[in-house]
């Protein structure tokens, strides 16, 4: 017996330092994978990958303030969008275990108000309400005063004045829908008695031990916070470097960051430290009981108990596998490598995602304070990398007119075409739209670049000859400049090419008129 003590100790040892060898070497492939998306200029912000509760990879990109170099770290609080939705729907499950409410009640029976009488609760969290998008509800009365910060406490109202139809019998169709999880916010405040903000931080935010996190409300400044990341974007295509987002004041900023309701739906900023706290808690039944998190995440269904399968992610490279939707997360159909559930969102400026193997413990976080199209996609790389495999870093497209735009403005006509030609057909790394080129083009004129937007138009109809619209643009810009018998060819040529395009035939009349 004695004699067995030391070839157990060995073997003992040997499995350790295989364990050891191999959480190594995937450390040092994450390492390689994200450095090369950094040196891909598709990153800034914090990555952290976890197995059983335990980091196999940690790192952080960028500056969090690029002006004065302050750099991304662990603790750095990013806005995180959609991912906010999560927290949302874990604060009804908290309700409802509390008996405050049942998710299968009427959302009128809260508020009597409410103009859809048959959406329940549940509807609202799994998005089959048929409520149309925050977007249709609130930017039409928020042009009508562009001025306005909208609350929680607007929704219902605009609801009402808006008289806009549901898109589908509640319970017989799925619809992301915005306004879904801002009405359950709206719920958590009439049930609890607290303001939103505030329930998250005592019941979620606090017990979790997410020592930095918060709810930004309507109208706050985040920044009044300390390690808050600036969101960094392109105000425009013709813009030569990111700027921080709450500099300039595009329609995107205000719809987005002013117009809409921050409490619901979106407008949590937190760390990917602050998350690996929420997600030991979430797990230890510190924040739910387990019988409720199965409910979290499982997939919605049809009135008749069939579930939704929803096509698949479209992301800059590609469609990633269908999914269910669950109570505020997505749950991926392909269970070959276990239960996969994730949560992403964006904004101007910004992208999160959060990734978990249920059967495996594993989480993948990736918060951005700017733009990354290519990040859905490299994640759910690194979940196939630590799961043993082959994964190659996949590049984001570039804009094609935006690259353009730089070359016209810094390198003039000839040397802006000659690139145009060539990211044309190499539609592997570049991205040619007529509608980006079109925009690019208006957005010259609104800057009183006249001799630019010709420019633009002109080698954006020979790149792309068959676009009717870009003819019927370069027209009009032809047209406003006086070059009246251009714009007259332009148009025809558009007509030739649509016949049926109403601009191009109204412009022709009163020019031939003339």
């Amino acid at each position: 017996m004695n004699k067995l003590k030391p070839l157990v100790i060995l073997l003992l040892f040997v499995c350790c330092f295989f364990k050891f060898s191999q959480a190594q070497e995937i450390q040092k492939k994450l390492d390689n994978f994200f450095s090369t998306i950094n040196q891909n200029g598709e990153i800034s912000g914090s990555v952290l990958i976890a197995e059983n509760g335990k980091i196999l990879y940690q790192n952080s990109f960028g500056y969090a303030d690029a002006q004065l170099k302050i750099p991304n770290t662990a603790n750095t609080l990013f806005q995180i969008a959609s991912v906010s939705k999560l927290f949302t729907s874990i604060a009804v499950l908290q309700l409802y275990e509390r008996k405050k409410l049942d998710i299968t009640d009427k959302f009128i029976n809260y508020f009597p108000e409410f103009p859809y009488p048959d959406v329940t609760i549940k509807q609202l969290l799994s998005n089959t309400s048929g409520i149309p998008d925050v977007g249709d509800v609130l930017v039409p009365l928020w042009r009508l005063n562009k001025d306005t910060i909208f609350i929680l406490h607007d929704i219902i109202p605009a609801l009402k004045s808006q008289k806009l139809p549901l898109g589908f019998k509640p319970g017989e169709g799925w619809d992301y829908s915005n306004t879904n999880f801002s009405l359950l916010a709206l719920l958590v405040e009439k049930v609890s008695g607290e303001k939103y903000a505030a329930y998250l931080s005592k019941k979620i935010f606090i017990p979790a031990g997410m020592q930095s996190t918060f709810q930004k409300t309507s109208g706050a400044n985040p920044y009044i916070h300390p390690n808050v990341a600036y969101n960094y974007a392109w105000p425009l295509i013709s813009s030569m470097t990111p700027v921080r987002v709450d500099s300039f004041a595009t329609n995107d900023y205000k719809v987005h960051y002013l117009a809409e309701p921050a409490e619901g739906d979106a407008n949590v900023y937190t760390s990917v430290s602050d998350l690996v706290s929420f997600n030991k808690s979430l797990f230890n039944g510190r924040l739910l009981k387990s019988r409720t998190i199965g409910l979290l995440f499982t997939p919605s269904t049809r009135n008749n108990g069939r579930k939704f399968t929803l096509n698949g992610v479209e992301s800059e490279i590609g469609v990633i596998g269908d999914f269910y939707w669950g109570l505020g997360n997505r749950i991926d159909v392909d269970s070959t490598m276990g239960k996969i559930v994730w949560v992403s969102g964006g904004l101007p400026g910004c992208s999160a995602n959060m990734i978990q193997d249920l059967t495996k413990h594993q989480l993948l976080i990736w918060l951005n304070n700017k733009e990354s199209p290519s990040a859905m996609d490299n994640i759910f790389g690194a979940l196939n990398m630590i799961n043993g495999r082959t994964v190659m870093v996949k590049k984001a497209k570039q804009q094609a007119a935006a690259v353009y735009a730089r070359s016209l403005i810094s390198e003039g006509e000839d040397a802006a075409f000659a690139k145009l030609i060539t990211m044309a057909p190499d539609t592997v790394n570049y991205s040619l739209t007529e509608n980006a080129m079109n925009d690019l083009g208006y957005e010259f004129i609104n800057d009183q670049k006249t001799n630019l937007a010709l420019q633009t138009f002109r080698a954006a109809v020979s790149v792309l000859p068959n676009s009717d619209n870009l003819f019927n643009s370069y027209g009009e810009i032809l047209a406003k400049s006086g070059k009246k018998e251009a714009a007259i060819i332009m148009y025809k040529r558009s007509l030739l090419l649509n016949p049926k395009n109403e601009d191009s035939q109204k412009a022709l009349a009163e020019l031939q008129q003339k």
